[in-house]
C-alpha cells in the first residue's frame, strides 16, 4: 500500500520548478479530483504552498520506517524546494500561495526565460508585456503569481 501511495503521490502532486539555477528540487503542487478520474490522467497545478512545506518532513519519516533511500533523496528535494522560496523572494519569506513554473521533466529542467514570461502573460487577464506584471507582482525568475502574499507564522 506504500508504495502505491508514494508513487502516485511522486506521479501527481510532487514536481521540479524551473528555477535560473536549475536547481534539481521538488515543490508539492495542487491536484483536484472527485474520485472519477484514473490517477495517471490527473494534472498537477504547479502551485506552491507554504503548508506544502511540511511534506518533506513527512515523506522523509516514511522512507525511514519504510527503508526506501529513494524517498528519502526525494523528501530532501521537497525540503530544498520549500528553502529554494525563502531564499527568492525579496524579503526572505515564502508566501503563502504561490504559482511557479513547472519543468516538462524532472529530470532534465533548463531555465527558459521566454517560458517564464509567456507563462506570465498567459496567468493574468490583461494582456500586458511581461516586464509590467514582473514589476507591478514584485515576481522573482520563476514564479508566475502570489496567489496569497500573506505570512502567518508557520
Amino acid at each position: 500500500m506504500y508504495e502505491g501511495a508514494i508513487r502516485a503521490i511522486k506521479q501527481n502532486i510532487l514536481y521540479r520548478p524551473m528555477t535560473p539555477d536549475d536547481l534539481d528540487i521538488l515543490v508539492a503542487g495542487q491536484v483536484s479530483s472527485d474520485g472519477s478520474v484514473p490517477p495517471e490522467n490527473l494534472t498537477t497545478e504547479p502551485q506552491a504552498q507554504h503548508l506544502g512545506c511540511f511534506a518533506g518532513g513527512m515523506l522523509a519519516l516514511a522512507s525511514k520506517v519504510f527503508n526506501n533511500r529513494e524517498d528519502l533523496a526525494d523528501a530532501r528535494k521537497l525540503v530544498e524546494g520549500c528553502l529554494w522560496a525563502y531564499e527568492a523572494l525579496p524579503l526572505g519569506i515564502m508566501p503563502e500561495i504561490m504559482h511557479l513554473v513547472p519543468c516538462d521533466h524532472r529530470n532534465n529542467c533548463t531555465w527558459d526565460e521566454k517560458i517564464w514570461k509567456d507563462a506570465i502573460v498567459s496567468s493574468y487577464p490583461d494582456k500586458k508585456p511581461p516586464e509590467q506584471w514582473i514589476q507591478t507582482e514584485r515576481l522573482v525568475p520563476g514564479v508566475i503569481i502570489i496567489d496569497d502574499r500573506r505570512y502567518i507564522l508557520r
